[in-house]
């Protein structure tokens, strides 16, 4: 049976975090959004630090569902019949929704990247966060792989954190500016990687 206190904690944390951001968050801040009482909040979790991972979590949820319904699984494999090509199109469009529809997540996970920075706890949390995610991208990049010609001098795994990077530059571009068509930017790395993928093989000199 789901807590219904907890719960309520924890998205009152990640309300209040998003306002105010880590640093100017206490115990106390979390629990008045709450409508409880700080010893209750401690009940739950430990510190602030315990919160703001489950804040994230909580968070990714909903994201987590909306690639679930597409098809994708984010820590399983993908389907025997997928197409990993699909996949990866559909990835980069579902990644410019993931922007507009949950803008708060990325503005209290680039407080969290910056938080780990200085602290031990909250940069394991980021690093399982980065693993889980770069894992899911290199799962289907491996697919597009091994349907290419001429498979790529990098491996699966440097590509997906090459693509990892970029998407999450984007998306803090347009954090910082409101304005930044990130669509844009989403649609030419999409193109750069397909362009990539389908690219017909060079012939050496040699070759007829």
């Amino acid at each position: 049976m789901p807590d219904q206190t907890k719960d309520r904690i924890i998205e009152a944390a990640y309300q209040a975090l998003v306002k105010r951001g880590y640093h100017e968050t206490s115990m106390k801040d979390i629990a008045a959004e709450a409508g409880v009482a700080p010893g209750l909040a401690h009940y739950y979790f430990q510190t602030k630090e315990d919160l703001l991972v489950a804040a994230i979590e909580h968070a990714c949820e909903p994201a987590i569902r909306a690639w679930e319904a597409a098809g994708l699984n984010l820590s399983g494999p993908l389907p025997e019949d997928a197409d990993p090509m699909r996949f990866a199109r559909l990835g980069f469009e579902l990644a410019k929704q993931e922007l507009k529809s949950y803008r708060s997540l990325f503005l209290l996970t680039f407080d969290m990247f910056g938080v780990g920075i200085h602290n031990p706890r909250i940069a394991a949390a980021v690093r399982a966060f980065i693993d889980e995610r770069r894992a899911f991208i290199a799962r289907i990049t491996r697919g597009v792989i091994a349907g290419m010609a001429e498979p790529p001098a990098a491996s699966a795994d440097a590509i997906a954190a090459a693509i990892w990077g970029s998407l999450h530059g984007i998306y803090l571009q347009q954090v910082m500016d409101p304005d930044f068509d990130a669509d844009a930017a989403i649609d030419a790395l999409s193109e750069m990687a397909i362009v990539f993928a389908t690219a017909t093989p060079t012939r050496s000199a040699g070759e007829g």
